[in-house]
């Protein structure tokens, strides 16, 4: 099985649903719960974009409104469209689809005679890196829709950290594009919708 972000959750949680010892059982239940911290990098100039958009919202909310926090919306629902709608090859399309429009080139690199990676190139040369925080168990469910995605798709090379990053690119170019009204009144739903 393949690894689907920095945290390589899945392998953790085989590793420690197995277990009968107390100190395992436990660390899996604490586990469940805990927060992960993973890691992205995005264009600058969309960096710079999404910091207005934020403080566009916060002005509008009167509420703390951070980069981290459109993130973590925006993977929320990705997750919840995948609930309702569990179809992988749908799923697979659209991240190909924003793969295509992100900006970042993919190249198959070959990596034995049958095995081909999906190996993504960035187009951009000025990068910020942007540390994010969710749920131990948001991340694990998102890992699970890309393992389940290598049956029909092998070595996909999509990982929970590049799912965001398409998340990411894809809302600030709707933003960018100046369909703007659209883009806060989701926001402020999805704002809606964690209290």
């Amino acid at each position: 099985m393949g690894k689907y972000s920095q945290a390589n959750l899945i392998d953790e949680e085989l590793s420690l649903i197995g277990s009968t010892n107390f100190i395992g059982k436990m660390l899996h239940k604490m586990n469940k719960s805990s927060m992960i911290l993973l890691s992205i990098e995005v264009p600058l100039n969309s960096y710079l974009r999404a910091e207005v958009f934020c403080e566009d919202i916060q002005d509008i909310t009167e509420t703390p409104f951070d980069q981290r926090t459109l993130l973590t919306l925006l993977y929320e629902d990705f997750l919840y469209e995948a609930k309702i709608n569990p179809d992988l090859k749908k799923i697979f399309k659209v991240l190909t689809r924003l793969e295509h429009e992100s900006g970042k080139t993919a190249v198959l690199e070959k990596k034995t005679d049958s095995i081909f990676k999906l190996i993504h190139k960035e187009q951009h040369k000025e990068l910020k890196s942007l540390d994010v925080r969710m749920r131990r168990k948001y991340a694990l469910r998102g890992e699970i829709i890309l393992a389940d995605m290598e049956d029909a798709h092998p070595n996909h090379g999509y990982t929970i950290e590049r799912v965001l990053e398409l998340l990411y690119m894809d809302f600030i170019d709707a933003f960018r594009k100046g369909d703007n009204t659209e883009v806060i009144k989701k926001i402020i739903k999805l704002l809606d919708l964690e209290d």
